[in-house]
């Protein structure tokens, strides 16, 4: 379990770790976010890559004229295949046009060769098969928080 590894607070310039998760499915953000917010992460989700990048814009340019040069999440949970920006577009955007380089953690209904290739070229932690199982899900992000630890 997560918890036991890692507890709210344990890192995290914030103090918890913050994601951000998009997909377009609300039963799998439902899922994923309880998952999540049980473990005592702070997840906010959104419905898609271009609110994704609208949300990132709000906080990376807050009503000042300042920029945020750091990212106010520690990784992603995105949705490979979403209906206005696939997952893959949307870690590629946030690295080039945020520069921030966080860690993401894919899930889709594909599992493929190709796919699979195209997460990891695009510096995607782990592709998760949809339905997520929740154990396997756990595995992934406590994998995913010890890199954040060890780095």
């Amino acid at each position: 379990m997560l918890a036991e590894i890692i507890t709210p607070g344990a890192d995290s310039r914030r103090g918890r770790y913050r994601v951000l998760l998009a997909d377009d499915d609300a039963g799998v953000r439902g899922s994923l976010t309880a998952l999540l917010d049980g473990a005592g992460f702070e997840t906010e989700n959104v419905g898609g890559g271009v609110e994704a990048l609208e949300l990132l814009c709000r906080v990376q340019f807050p009503d000042s004229a300042d920029r945020v040069e750091t990212s106010p999440f520690d990784f992603l949970v995105l949705d490979v295949y979403m209906p206005d920006l696939t997952g893959v577009e949307l870690l590629r955007r946030i690295r080039t046009e945020f520069r921030w380089q966080l860690p993401a953690l894919f899930v889709s209904g594909e599992a493929s060769e190709a796919l699979s290739k195209d997460v990891e070229e695009a510096g995607g932690f782990a592709l998760l098969p949809k339905p997520v199982e929740p154990d396997l899900f756990r595995r992934s992000v406590r994998d995913l928080v010890h890199t954040l630890l060890t780095n």
